[in-house]
């Protein structure tokens, strides 16, 4: 028994041996190929961004369908201007829907394009961007969520906005699109299903500034309907982050946060 036990002791170490010798002669393992070059250029381009101050901002939602996608880039010194900046849009199941749009310049610092997104889910989005001193790219996962049957998302530039004042459904419009500063814009809110007759109001404000009232009055415009006209300003300081209060008579608000373009 003894030498039978020794026997099959030996014929296990014998196989486990060839069992390594094979496996690597037949792979690499799991090292990656040229890892240390590619470990040190990864840290250069890091430290090269950390001396920039380089920030991206890029959205973390898209919607399906035809919408409008932009990306604020900027340095310690603001906001990074003249560069090439390019979306690629690749389905997590799947190559068959990836595609790949050039963005264009639109304000300092923001890139933007009107992109089509054909399927709702998860999306892995790549960001490349080449300019004076920067080279470099973001890799991110965002969600693709179709609108709703009255065509509402959550982007001010690619359609109208949904949010509540108390219990009250308010829809926000603003257009003509994108939204930009300093020309005559429409504002249209609808509140499904309110039959009040004084019509709500639309304060417009930059969080965190001191800002003069700029307040839009709407005119009833149908059942639950109603418009007016105003002006968003340019803030000398660059920032391009607004607010639209609507507040209705009875002193509920709704608050919509979006980017001017310019």
């Amino acid at each position: 028994m003894k030498t039978l036990l020794a026997g099959l002791y030996v014929l296990f170490a014998a196989l486990l041996g060839v069992t390594f010798y094979v496996a690597v002669r037949a792979n690499d393992g799991l090292v990656e190929e040229d890892y240390y070059r590619k470990a040190n250029d990864y840290l250069s381009l890091k430290e090269t961004e950390e001396n920039l101050g380089l920030t991206i901002r890029v959205p973390g939602r898209l919607e399906t369908g035809r919408s409008r996608l932009s990306a604020e880039v900027a340095t310690a010194k603001g906001p990074l201007q003249g560069a090439r900046a390019t979306l690629r849009a690749m389905r997590l199941s799947g190559p068959g829907q990836d595609r790949t749009f050039p963005l264009r310049e639109e304000a300092a610092g923001t890139y933007a394009a009107n992109i089509e997104i054909p399927s709702g889910g998860s999306w892995m989005l790549l960001l490349a961007v080449e300019g004076s001193g920067v080279r470099t790219e973001r890799r991110w996962i965002a969600t693709a969520d179709g609108r709703d049957a009255r065509g509402i998302g959550e982007d001010i530039h690619a359609g109208p906005v949904s949010g509540r004042a108390g219990g009250q459904i308010v829809v926000l419009d603003i257009s003509p699109k994108p939204v930009a500063a300093m020309k005559e814009l429409s504002f249209t809110v609808e509140l499904p299903g309110y039959e009040g007759p004084e019509a709500p109001v639309i304060d417009l404000d930059m969080p965190g500034m001191r800002m003069p009232p700029n307040r839009v009055r709407l005119v009833r415009d149908g059942p639950g309907r109603y418009r007016g006209k105003g002006v968003i300003v340019r803030c000398r300081s660059g920032k391009r982050r607004w607010t639209a209060t609507v507040t209705l008579p009875g002193g509920d608000s709704a608050v919509f946060p979006f980017d001017v373009v310019s």
